[in-house]
């Protein structure tokens, strides 16, 4: 190759370097953003899940059933029916979990907990989970009343 020809391809290498980088830096961005999304909502899921079937389970106090509902919203949020420090998503809220106690009589029939309301911003775009994931559970739990 002549002098002048290498001369006038200086710098071609550093060029493709930095446009192949770009392009595969995106697409890693790209399926970390995708899997983490899969992750987190899994996490909401299997939260959801084990809320609903505590749910299921757990007494029924019809003197105070916003016990009741809390340590759902508990379970959901933390993990546990007693309120942590850290919730198992960051970001997620009490006022993103619903929980819905179907009565009839007076008595719990299923519970319905899910996540509504939560957006998960990521690089490229944010995903807003609304009504889902949602489990609803047949009630098979004991009924009291320790008000009454």
């Amino acid at each position: 190759m002549t002098e002048r020809r290498r001369r006038s391809q200086r710098g071609n290498a550093m060029l493709e370097f930095a446009c192949g980088w770009f392009l595969v830096w995106v697409l890693f961005a790209g399926v970390y953003e995708f899997g983490y999304s899969f992750y987190v909502y899994n996490v909401l899921l299997t939260s959801v899940s084990d809320a609903a079937e505590l749910g299921s389970k757990l007494d029924y106090d019809t003197g105070a059933p916003s016990t009741y509902t809390t340590s759902l919203t508990n379970m959901a949020l933390y993990g546990d029916e007693v309120a942590g420090t850290k919730t198992l998503i960051p970001g997620l809220t009490s006022s993103n979990v619903s929980v819905v106690v179907n009565l009839n009589g007076g008595y719990p029939t299923d519970v319905t907990v899910k996540i509504i309301n939560f957006s998960l911003n990521t690089f490229f775009q944010t995903f807003t989970f609304n009504g889902k994931p949602r489990v609803t559970a047949l009630y098979m739990g004991h009924v009291v009343c320790a008000s009454c």
